[in-house]
């Protein structure tokens, strides 16, 4: 069956599904901060059910906030820094960058490497503007399902998610 992956993409981005605009991690190096809570997620790609964590970040290589299907290992590392004393945080947005090393991108294979920064940076007043014209999560979150169960994708065409097979319980950590 033929399937236009770009067409689905203008037409959920006409739709304001995902503000024409979500992080999608590229081979290396990837800078964001992470500006939300992250929601658990369920969605379908390519006819198969996976689990992402949707989340709002801010992607530093063009300076814009995006929606981020966040793989379920990358969350996990978040969730360690969250816990390491010297990397602990309990706000969002987070006090610091973190960098996301893609090997393999685009493939089943990929493995995800988090670094945080350093050292705490402040949002800028823009930046924080940029958070607050977002949908809420949650609304955007109503609409992907919305339109998942109208027959859509509820993921981006383009997904290089690790983590693409059926969700079981050790997929979600509550």
């Amino acid at each position: 069956m033929p399937v236009d992956f770009g067409a689905a993409l203008k037409q959920a981005e006409d739709a304001g599904l995902v503000g024409g605009d979500y992080l999608k991690l590229k081979e290396g190096d990837n800078r964001m901060r992470l500006m939300s809570e992250c929601l658990p997620h369920e969605g379908e790609y390519q006819g198969k059910r996976n689990f992402k964590w949707l989340c709002y970040v801010l992607d530093r290589k063009d300076g814009k906030v995006k929606p981020f299907f966040m793989p379920h290992t990358i969350y996990k590392q978040i969730v360690a820094l969250q816990q390491n004393p010297d990397y602990e945080f309990s706000d969002v947005p987070m006090p610091y960058d973190l960098t996301i090393n893609a090997k393999g991108a685009g493939t089943k294979d990929v493995v995800y490497t988090l670094m945080p920064a350093r050292k705490n940076t402040d949002l800028t007043g823009a930046e924080l503007v940029l958070l607050n014209e977002q949908k809420s999560l949650k609304e955007l979150q109503q609409a992907l399902r919305e339109k998942q169960a109208k027959g859509g994708n509820s993921a981006p065409p383009h997904s290089d998610d690790d983590h693409s097979g059926p969700v079981g319980d050790s997929d979600v950590p509550f």
